[in-house]
C-alpha cells in the first residue's frame, strides 16, 4: 500500500518535469529568434548551377544595418562570406537543379570576422528588360518612305509641276524600357524549411533554413538557377560566438 501511494506522486513529477521543459525549449526557440536581425543584402558573386561547386565562395554585401543583442553592429556595406554547400545542375537524367549555401561569417571593416548563422527569408532578381531590337523608330518603316519616293516620281513622270501631298506621319511607338515591366514582390518565409518562390525567377523555389547548417537552398524544374551578382534578399542574421 505504501509503494501505491506513491504512484500518483512519481507521475505528478514525471508530468511537471515535461512541462518545464517544454517551457524552456520553447523560450530559448523564442530566444533564439528575437535575437536575429533582419538586414536586407545583395549578392556581389554569381552563383550558377552550371559552374559551381561544392566549397565555392559566396560572397554577399549588406544593404541595411543590423545590430546583434549583444550589442554588435554590422553597417550597411558589411561583406557576408560564405560558400556553396550542395549542388546539382540539370542533366538528361536529373531534370531538376539544386543550389544550397551557407553564409558563416560577417568581415567589418577594419577587418576582424563576426561569425554568424544567417537564415534566407526571400529572394529576388532584377526584371528582365525586354528586347528592343526588334522596335522601329517612328518613320523609319520602308513602305513610307517608298511610297513617298513613288508618289515623287509619278508627279515627274506626269510633269506636274505641284508638289506630292505630304504623306501622314506615322503614329508614334511608345518604346518599352525595364522600367515598364512589373515587378513581382518576393514572398517572405516565415519560418525553417517554408518554401517561398523566388521573385522574377519563375519555377525557382526558395527553402529557407533554420541558419544552423545552412543559410538556405532553391530548387527548379527543368532548368538550371542563375543568380547573378546583385540579385537581393532578406536574410535573419544571429552572432555565433
Amino acid at each position: 500500500m505504501k509503494y501505491l501511494s506513491l504512484v500518483p506522486v512519481a507521475i505528478f513529477s514525471l508530468a511537471l518535469q515535461a512541462q518545464t521543459g517544454s517551457v524552456a525549449t520553447s523560450a530559448t526557440t523564442a530566444g533564439t529568434n528575437a535575437a536575429a536581425a533582419s538586414v536586407s543584402a545583395e549578392l556581389t558573386k554569381r552563383i550558377d548551377t552550371k559552374k559551381a561547386k561544392v566549397g565555392d565562395e559566396v560572397d554577399v554585401k549588406t544593404t541595411s544595418a543590423a545590430k546583434f543583442a549583444d550589442g554588435t553592429e554590422l553597417p550597411k556595406g558589411t561583406k557576408l562570406v560564405g560558400k556553396v554547400t550542395d549542388v546539382h545542375p540539370k542533366s538528361d537524367t536529373d531534370k531538376t537543379s539544386h543550389v544550397a549555401f551557407d553564409l558563416e561569417r560577417a568581415v567589418t571593416k577594419d577587418g576582424h570576422d563576426v561569425p554568424v548563422h544567417a537564415a534566407v527569408t526571400s529572394m529576388m532578381v532584377s526584371a528582365q528588360p525586354m528586347d528592343n531590337s526588334a522596335m522601329m523608330s517612328p518613320g523609319s518603316a520602308g513602305g513610307g518612305a517608298a511610297g513617298g519616293s513613288g508618289a515623287a516620281g509619278s508627279g515627274a513622270a506626269g510633269g506636274s509641276t505641284g508638289s506630292a501631298p505630304a504623306a501622314p506621319n506615322a503614329p508614334s511607338m511608345p518604346m518599352a524600357s525595364s522600367q515598364d515591366q512589373p515587378v513581382q514582390s518576393a514572398q517572405v518565409a516565415r519560418g525553417p524549411q517554408d518554401r517561398v518562390p523566388v521573385a522574377n525567377l519563375p519555377g525557382v523555389v526558395l527553402t529557407s533554413s533554420d541558419g544552423m547548417s545552412n543559410a538556405g537552398s532553391l530548387d527548379a524544374e527543368n532548368k538550371n538557377i542563375s543568380l547573378e551578382s546583385g540579385t537581393k534578399m532578406t536574410l535573419n542574421l544571429v552572432a555565433s560566438r
